[in-house]
């Protein structure tokens, strides 16, 4: 005869299967309410005296982690360039926020525009995320790591 009787084999078991159910919906639910994180500031290229008043522009690609199926509005809150030899830049392109970005489009460029040209720059960018269903007063806030470059290739 065996040491488990039906009765404790069955209440186990009745046990175990709303645990598992729960275990493998809720990590998928939660990762698709998640708003886009930073993945990376790239120094795309740099331009030489194009532009108005002999601009030195800067472009640069802000890349997201976007998971599916939502499309979010991001909008810049602080973007801030300062380079090594003069006054913190200011953002050309895009001129207009929210941008939109979604699983199958996760960047888009910004153009920073200054007098000079600068040996090394140190980029931070803090910006407001929410998903393109929801009124803005849900957004979040988030930030890329300060980082700096040097060496930018020209466009």
């Amino acid at each position: 005869m065996s040491q488990f009787d039906r009765r404790t084999i069955v209440r186990g078991a009745a046990w175990s299967v709303p645990v598992v159910a729960v275990a493998t919906y809720a990590p998928a639910y939660a990762a698709s309410l998640d708003a886009p994180q930073p993945a990376g500031l790239l120094a795309l290229c740099r331009t030489t005296g194009q532009g108005n008043n002999n601009c030195q522009g800067y472009r640069f690609r802000l890349n997201f982690l976007v998971d599916p199926p939502y499309s979010w509005n991001v909008s810049i809150s602080l973007a801030q360039i300062t380079p090594s030899n003069g006054p913190a830049l200011e953002i050309k392109t895009p001129t207009t926020f929210p941008q939109v970005i979604s699983s199958t489009n996760t960047f888009f460029d910004l153009w920073f525009c200054t007098s000079s040209s600068p040996s090394q720059l140190s980029l931070s960018v803090s910006y407001s995320t929410w998903r393109t269903d929801q009124p803005q007063s849900t957004a979040q806030t988030l930030t890329f790591l300060q980082q700096d470059y040097s060496g930018i290739p020209a466009c």
